[in-house]
């Protein structure tokens, strides 16, 4: 047997290095398929998982990210939450609300990343994969949803919050 699953296709964001006049970064997007890739922390207790901001890859080239540049923090750059000229808070909201019925549908609890496919109108969200054991480099895009939180939540409340939840989980 084999599986069905839906093709995406998503409009590459690209940052181009100078614009014409040469003063700043331009955001390229042709938004013509209306999803994007995004990734996303979910923190919380199994039941009451909270979304952090999703963040979505822009790519300084047109090029494909290889895995070293992922993990290194190379070319890719990381827009946490998307601008307002990709996405509105509205479908921002429904996208976080999506995601934390999806983490706590999966039961998960703790930390974890979901990588998703986010349709910029709706806020809907297809799945690609949910990582229980998230890999914390200091290019972690992690950290920077955690910032981007209001209040801020800095590395070392993060991190106080994920040890404060483990060992909530380990002593029940």
């Amino acid at each position: 047997g084999f599986d069905l699953e839906p093709f995406i296709e998503t409009d590459e964001i690209v940052v181009t290095s100078k614009d014409k006049n040469g003063t700043g970064r331009n955001l390229m997007w042709k938004g013509d398929s209306r999803w994007v890739e995004v990734t996303v922390g979910v923190i919380g207790k199994r039941g009451s998982m909270h979304s952090l901001s999703p963040s979505v890859t822009v790519k300084e080239t047109g090029d494909i990210l290889s895995l070293e540049e992922k993990f290194q923090g190379g070319t890719g750059i990381n827009l946490t939450p998307p601008p307002l000229s990709i996405m509105s808070e509205a479908a921002l909201r429904t996208c976080k609300q999506n995601i934390e019925l999806i983490a706590n549908t999966l039961q998960l609890e703790g930390f974890s990343r979901i990588d998703a496919f986010v349709n910029v109108d709706s806020g809907e969200v297809l799945i690609i994969e949910v990582n229980t054991v998230p890999g914390m480099t200091p290019s972690t895009v992690l950290i920077h949803q955690a910032l981007a939180e209001n209040p801020p939540m800095y590395p070392h409340q993060f991190f106080r919050k994920l040890l404060d939840l483990a060992s909530e989980r380990s002593s029940t």
